[in-house]
């Protein structure tokens, strides 16, 4: 593969993780406010279901990080 490209799913992937990360904290901000308000129960049920998901996205970020990475350090110098 071209490094030029790796260079791009990599900053892409970074971006992306980064977003991934911001939602992650934006949701344990809003599970810190819960017990105020009146259907906490059900609020605090989607908010954790969304986190699985968030946490599960983020963690195959990293992996493919790691990965393009890996890839180009591996590309020979010309």
């Amino acid at each position: 593969m071209v490094p030029r490209s790796i260079k791009r799913r990599l900053i892409r992937t970074k971006i992306r993780l980064n977003q991934t990360i911001q939602q992650i904290l934006e949701i344990n901000r809003n599970r810190k406010r819960l017990p105020y308000h009146q259907n906490a129960a059900v609020v605090k049920e989607d908010l954790e279901e969304k986190l699985k998901v968030l946490n599960r996205t983020a963690e195959q970020q990293a992996k493919l990080i790691k990965h393009y990475e890996s890839q180009l350090d591996n590309v020979p110098n010309y």
